[in-house]
C-alpha cells in the first residue's frame, strides 16, 4: 500500500476503492486531509485575488459614491484638471451638498464633519464620516479621463483605494473565502458522516464507526474537489466552484451506493 498522503489519492478513484479503503487513516491523517482539501479550493481563489486591480470600496463604506451627483461631475468637467498626480481647480466654490453627503473640490485641509464627505484636495482624496478619516487616496488612477463620468470616476477611486490597501483587502478576502469554504466543507462532510453513521443500526450496511464514515466521506470528496480546483484555475468564481463540488459529491455518493450498497464484499452481509 502506498504511504500517506499518496494513498489518499489512490483511494479516491474508482467506484469501489473509496468504500473499501475507509479504515486505513489515523485521525491525524483525516484532519490533515480535511485541511488539504480546503486548501486546494483556496489555491485558485488566491490566484484570482492576486490578479485583481480593483475592488469596490462600497464593500467597506456603504453608499460612498452617492454624493457624486450630476452637479459634481459637471463641476469636475468644467473646472478641474489632474496633472502629475495633482488636482487643480479653477471654479469659485467647489462645495456640493446633497442628502447623501458632501463633496469638496480643490480645497486644502477640509474640515471633517458628521456627513459622509469626499474631499478632492490638491494632493489627495480624503473620505470621511462622523469626524473620522476613512480613506486617504493619492491621485494615481484618478486622472482627467476618470473625472468625465461617474462610472469612470468610481472605477478609478476603487482602483486607487485597492492598490493603496492591497495587502489588507487581500487578507480580508482570503480570510472570508477560507471561512466560507470551511463552513461549506464542514456542512457537507459532517452532514454526510452523520447520516452514514446512522446506517450502523442496520445489518444491511457495513459502516461501524464515525471514523469509517468520515474517512469514506473524505474519499468521496477528493474527485469533486479536484474538478472544482480545475474550474477555479480556469477563472470560475467561488460560487461556481462550491456548487460544482457539492453536486458532484452527492452524485458520487449515489453512484457508490449503487455500486457497493455500502456493504463489504467479504462480510457477506
Amino acid at each position: 500500500m502506498l504511504p500517506y498522503p499518496f494513498s489518499y489519492f489512490a483511494n479516491i478513484w474508482g467506484f469501489r476503492r473509496p468504500f473499501a479503503n475507509r479504515k486505513s487513516f489515523s485521525w491525524f491523517q483525516l484532519f490533515f486531509t480535511s485541511v488539504f482539501l480546503i486548501a486546494l479550493m483556496l489555491i485558485p481563489l488566491s490566484i484570482q485575488h492576486a490578479d485583481r486591480t480593483s475592488y469596490p470600496l462600497t464593500t467597506f463604506i456603504e453608499e460612498v459614491f452617492e454624493p457624486l451627483t450630476d452637479d459634481v461631475l459637471q463641476d469636475f468637467v468644467q473646472h478641474t484638471e489632474i496633472a502629475n498626480h495633482q488636482l487643480h481647480y479653477t471654479g469659485n466654490s467647489g462645495k456640493h451638498t446633497s442628502p447623501a453627503g458632501d463633496v469638496h473640490i480643490g480645497k486644502e485641509n477640509t474640515q471633517l464633519g458628521q456627513n459622509l464627505t469626499l474631499a478632492f484636495e490638491p494632493e489627495q482624496l480624503i473620505i470621511s464620516q462622523a469626524g473620522k478619516r476613512l480613506a486617504n487616496l493619492s491621485y494615481q488612477a484618478i486622472d482627467n479621463q476618470a473625472i468625465k463620468s461617474k462610472e469612470s470616476l468610481v472605477e478609478a477611486i476603487n482602483q486607487d483605494w485597492f492598490q493603496q490597501n492591497r495587502l489588507t483587502v487581500s487578507l480580508f478576502l482570503m480570510g472570508l473565502s477560507a471561512f466560507l469554504l470551511s463552513l461549506n466543507f464542514f456542512i457537507i462532510v459532517f452532514g454526510a458522516t452523520f447520516f452514514l453513521y446512522l446506517t450502523k443500526k442496520s445489518k444491511l450496511f457495513s459502516f461501524q464507526t464515525v471514523k469509517e464514515c468520515y474517512h469514506f466521506t473524505l474519499n468521496c470528496l477528493g474527485v469533486p474537489t479536484l474538478i472544482a480546483l480545475i474550474l477555479g484555475l480556469l477563472g470560475q468564481p467561488m460560487t461556481t466552484m462550491v456548487t460544482c463540488q457539492n453536486i458532484l459529491f452527492v452524485l458520487y455518493l449515489v453512484i457508490l451506493f449503487y455500486k457497493t450498497q455500502f456493504r463489504d464484499e467479504k462480510s457477506g452481509h
